[in-house]
């Protein structure tokens, strides 16, 4: 396939359209507990994109972030800068999409996988311009039941490396770019500091307030931080390769250290209080913002 093939079909399967389809078959699946099949989609796509489902639907957020149709247009101009480019292998990357061009089929073929009846920890709303995360506060209750927190440390051995007994020096951290800690009840990031090469971080649904140790990681184009309780966000005015941004619930009130991210594309700042001129700054900038 040549490279001006494979931007055509990028463009055909990156609509709204199909990016909505897709999203609902997913979320379909979600909300019925269907973990294993969503687990087995996620081995289809697999060559391209890394996707961990457990037993109790961890992970589902990776999806969304791949498919939620509100980010179409980001893809798409990504897309087109590196069909001009004339970067086969980037473009490549979005590719996983066409293998689930027909994704009703594949739900339904996969449909005698049974799962484990599992309550997730999130609930999808729809509106008519797509959906968004809510919280089931309820639900998030009972499966987050740490009543202390842990540093960033203790969290990479529960989640990465599963042997609280390991020690291991920081620079280990230094080869990672890619790392998933939502719900790890981390309450500091010591040590955050040395995932140098980190592009990937999902730090959702823990007890952080201090970003400071984010500050260096110059390499970081997507952060998930929802869900915890920041306030200050200093730190990432540093981040200037940073492409998408997740402030959800948190208890900010000031962007403006955002203005400085000249690379920033979409950032997810509901339920904070954020004053709206600081809101049109950011449109201003180009930035999509979920608000």
């Amino acid at each position: 396939m040549t490279i001006n093939e494979l931007h055509k079909k990028l463009l055909n399967a990156y609509t709204v359209e199909n990016l909505n389809r897709i999203s609902l078959t997913l979320i379909e699946l979600y909300k019925n507990q269907q973990f294993s099949i969503l687990r087995k989609i996620a081995e289809i796509i697999s060559d391209s994109v890394q996707i961990e489902i457990s037993t109790q639907g961890k992970g589902f957020s990776k999806f969304m972030m791949l498919y939620h149709p509100d980010r179409c247009s980001l893809q798409v101009n990504e897309i087109n800068q590196l069909a001009e480019q004339s970067n086969y292998e980037k473009l490549l990357g979005f590719s996983h999409i066409l293998l689930l061009a027909r994704i009703d089929e594949i739900a339904s073929s996969l449909n005698s996988y049974e799962d484990v009846d599992y309550s997730p920890v999130y609930e999808w709303d729809f509106s008519s311009k797509g959906f968004t995360v809510v919280d089931n506060l309820e639900e998030k209750e009972s499966y987050n039941t740490a009543t202390e927190g842990c540093n960033f440390y203790t969290a990479i051995k529960k989640r990465v490396f599963e042997n609280m007994d390991i020690d291991f020096p920081f620079y280990y951290l230094e080869d990672m770019d890619e790392l998933e800690l939502s719900s790890s009840a981390i309450d500091n990031l010591k040590g955050a500091e040395y995932c140098i090469h980190v592009k990937n971080f999902d730090l959702s649904d823990n007890f952080i307030s201090d970003l400071d140790p984010l500050s260096a990681l110059s390499f970081l184009e997507e952060l998930n931080v929802s869900d915890n309780q920041v306030e200050n966000i200093d730190a990432l005015s540093n981040l200037v390769g940073l492409k998408n941004l997740y402030l959800s619930n948190n208890n900010i009130r000031d962007l403006s250290p955002l203005f400085e991210l000249e690379n920033l594309e979409f950032a997810d700042v509901i339920g904070n209080n954020i004053d709206q001129n600081q809101i049109q700054e950011l449109l201003s900038m180009g930035v999509n913002v979920d608000y």
